[in-house]
Parts: C-alpha cells; structure tokens; sequence
C-alpha cells in the first residue's frame, strides 16, 4: 500500500476537523487560522504522493489565496477572492478538458450532456435570478464567476457519465459540492440580512477540494 504523503493527510483532514469544530463552537480566531493551512496540507500531500503538476499546482494556490482574502471583511477582499477562485476554476476546467475528446464546445452537443446541462444550467439561472438585484456593482463578476463554476460542474457531471467508474464520480461530487459551497456564499453575502450557511459553507467546500485533487493528481502525475 502507497504511503507516502500520509502524514500530510493525517495533517489535512486534522486541520479541516479542527477548523470546523472552531466554525461550530465560534472560535472565529482559531477558525481563521486552520483555513490558511488547510489547502497548503492538501497541496503538501499531492506533491508528495504524486508527481509535482504545475497546473494543478497553481490552482490550489489561487484556491489558497481565495481562502485568505475571503477571511476580511469589505468589497474589494470579496473582488479579489472571486478573481483568485475563478483563476483556480478556470484551471481545474483545463485540466478536466484534458480528459476529453474533441474541443471544449463540443461537449456541450454531446448526447450525454443533456442531462447536465438541463441540471446545473438550471441551477445557475435560478441563482442568479434571485441575487440579480442585489448584486450591485459585482453583478458582472459574480456573474462569471457563477457561470465558469457551472461549467467546472457540467465537466464533472459529463465525465461521470462517460465514464462510469468511482474515480469519476469522485470527481463530479467535487465540482458539485464546489458550486454548492459557492452559492452559499453567494447567499451569505448578498441574500441574507445575517450569515446563515457559514459552517457549511467550509463543510462543503473542504471534501469538495479533497475530492477535485483525488481525481485530478493521479490523473496528471505518475502516481
């Protein structure tokens, strides 16, 4: 059995217990310092059990970097994590293209895409129907970035089914549970008068990662 990479595992999934724990019990202090660790021990555990990829490199950086400037209050902070998450998710979509046959427009004429396109095109226009007014000034960037997410979920949902095997489907919960965590944030921040999704917005978003770099680390490097 491959171990290697383990301690930084162990590190990963005690980290992302310890942060959830502080989510629940309003250790905001200890909560803010566990997620600016928990992608960096994920990272640590992908280049140590697989073959170092750039490209999923870079993602889990932007990823790292949305962690931090979503941790402050204020618009600029919520911009310029949206711009480092939509870099990380226009990454993981690159990747996940890598998989595929034919061009990236082609997939969406594919027969298997009928049912994830009706599903997450679905959800985006619903989402974006109920924030449109209260957006504001970021209606433009929310926007995007709400429609390369659905993208980065429709990849994973096709994938799936094309490819009807566990790691797939691994995949596809991942790019789900990324959009789910997203869109409460969205909600947070925009719909409602007080957070109401903050612990599951990390318990959504932390398995979600883990499952994206399952997938995509063996599938780009050497194992």
């Amino acid at each position: 059995i491959e171990r290697r990479g383990t301690p930084f595992l162990v590190l990963f999934f005690g980290l992302s217990a310890l942060h959830l724990w502080a989510q629940l019990f309003k250790y905001s202090w200890l909560a803010s310092g566990t997620k600016t660790l928990i992608i960096p021990a994920l990272a640590l555990w992908v280049f140590q059990r697989f073959r170092l990829n750039k490209q999923l490199g870079w993602a889990l950086f932007f990823s790292w970097l949305g962690d931090l400037l979503l941790i402050p209050d204020g618009t600029p902070y919520f911009i310029a994590g949206i711009l480092a998450f939509w870099a990380a998710q226009l990454l993981y979509c690159r990747m996940m293209m890598g998989h595929f046959k034919g061009s990236f427009f082609q997939q969406f004429r594919k027969k298997k895409a009928i049912l994830p396109l009706l599903l997450l095109g679905g959800y985006l226009i619903f989402i974006l129907q109920l924030m449109w007014s209260h957006l504001g000034v970021l209606l433009v960037p929310v926007s995007l970035y709400a429609t390369t997410l659905t993208v980065t979920g429709f990849l994973g949902l096709l994938m799936a089914a094309e490819n009807r095997y566990r790691q797939t489907k691994i995949l596809a919960l991942g790019t789900l549970l990324f959009a789910l965590s997203d869109s409460m944030i969205a909600f947070d921040a925009f719909y409602f008068e007080r957070p109401q999704f903050t612990y599951w917005i990390m318990a959504t978003y932390i398995p979600a990662q883990f499952c994206i770099a399952l997938f995509l680390a063996p599938a780009q490097g050497k194992k």
